[in-house]
């Protein structure tokens, strides 16, 4: 499957990005970026916080984006249409202001991906339990594989029993402390983290956060677009390759403390970026920041005159965010089993691989190279360690 573009990886990074720093832009009206700075802090003060990041795009207009990146091939219109009205959503929830709260004081967590028709993923984490559920057939749509159902996987599959319950859909749950475990005994490792046992140290953090300001004062230009809609605008406006380039290069110095530090994209990486500048335009509602929004329109090929190509990043109150009812604990060694099974076509060679009617896992089928199969979407333990830490 086509790899989702850079341009559009680079302008969701860079617009997160932007509202965190932004304040610090070149400012033409000395107000805008005190105005953008108070509205962060107002987001602090609170003890939840929610974010939805939503791509309006139609498929015709994802095809004329995915254009812009020589380095891939362009998206197919099967794969436009899957990626359409997609929304990824982070929800957070602490004892405390989240301006003051340490890992000790988050309650609980939730993330989630959601297509046209539905939740694809969502995962939460409350203390040290993790919950999760897949929609697998909305997960074979999209990739173009069909997925079997739980019931026509195979009976002597290594795992199957834990397969089969994430294949039905519904909720399981899993003790973090035993996938820690799991992760230690496969020799993945507890991840690079900071002198306090964080992912990254503070000192590393308040540097990182000074280099950043630097950049975007250089970079970035702030002005005040006064009131609409019932919000006051403030408009941060630069150049996409220039910002995404030396946000990575900024971070570079501290790749030993970084996780996955020691992969992050380079200069060549972004060369086929469009270096045209964006503008991010933030609302402001009741003094806290409600939403940032870009046009992505000048990065794509092909859009009709007038056509916009919107992505937006809203903010709002996370809520209660509570255990799923009825979920089915899993064992983290069946889980690994399986999905190593999945992975390596079968525990012991190709004659254990996995087949059914219309699934297939084996290994000339499946390769390293195919199993990130819907590009751009994995789930890594890794990450789900790093969530499940902040939530201790």
């Amino acid at each position: 499957m086509t790899a989702i573009p850079k341009s559009l990886v680079a302008v969701g990074c860079t617009t997160a990005l932007v509202t965190g720093v932004a304040a610090c832009g070149t400012i033409e009206n000395i107000s805008a970026g005190k105005k953008l700075e108070n509205a962060a802090d107002k987001l602090g003060e609170r003890r939840s916080l929610s974010m939805e990041l939503d791509l309006d795009a139609t498929p015709e207009q994802l095809i004329a984006l995915s254009k812009s990146d020589s380095a891939a091939e362009p998206m197919t219109r099967e794969e436009a249409e899957a990626l359409a009205g997609m929304k990824v959503s982070v929800a957070v929830q602490a004892k405390k202001p989240l301006a003051e709260a340490k890992d000790k004081d988050l309650i609980a967590t939730r993330v989630k991906l959601s297509g046209p028709d539905g939740d694809l993923v969502e995962y939460r984490i409350m203390g040290e339990t993790a919950y999760m559920r897949v929609d697998m057939r909305a997960f074979g749509e999209l990739s173009g594989e069909p997925i079997p159902s739980a019931d026509e996987l195979p009976a002597d599959m290594p795992g199957g029993k834990v397969v089969r319950k994430l294949f039905d859909g519904g909720w399981v749950k899993l003790d973090t402390a035993e996938m820690d475990k799991a992760r230690e005994e496969m020799g993945a490792g507890a991840g690079k983290k900071g002198a306090d046992g964080s992912e990254v140290s503070p000192e590393t953090s308040r540097k990182i956060a000074k280099s950043l300001k630097k950049l975007f004062a250089r970079e970035v230009t702030l002005k005040d677009k006064g009131r609409r809609d019932g919000a006051d605008h403030v408009v941060a406006t630069g150049p996409v390759r220039t910002l995404l380039t030396g946000v990575f290069n900024e971070l570079r110095p501290f790749t030993d403390e970084l996780p996955g530090g020691e992969d992050l994209p380079t200069a060549k990486d972004f060369k086929d970026v469009p270096n045209e500048k964006i503008a991010v335009d933030f609302a402001i509602k009741n003094g806290a920041l409600a939403e940032a929004s870009a046009d992505l329109a000048p990065l794509a090929e092909g859009l009709k005159k007038g056509d916009k190509l919107p992505l937006k990043l809203t903010f709002g109150e996370g809520g209660k965010i509570t255990a799923p009812s009825g979920a089915t604990e899993l064992d983290i060694k069946e889980l690994m089993e399986a999905a190593g099974a999945m992975m390596l076509g079968g525990v012991d060679g190709a004659d254990d691989a996995v087949s059914g009617d219309d699934f297939i896992v084996d290994d000339d089928v499946q390769g390293p190279e195919d199993i990130n199969g819907i590009d751009g979407l994995t789930i890594d333990l890794d990450d789900l360690d790093k969530a499940d830490a902040r939530n201790r």
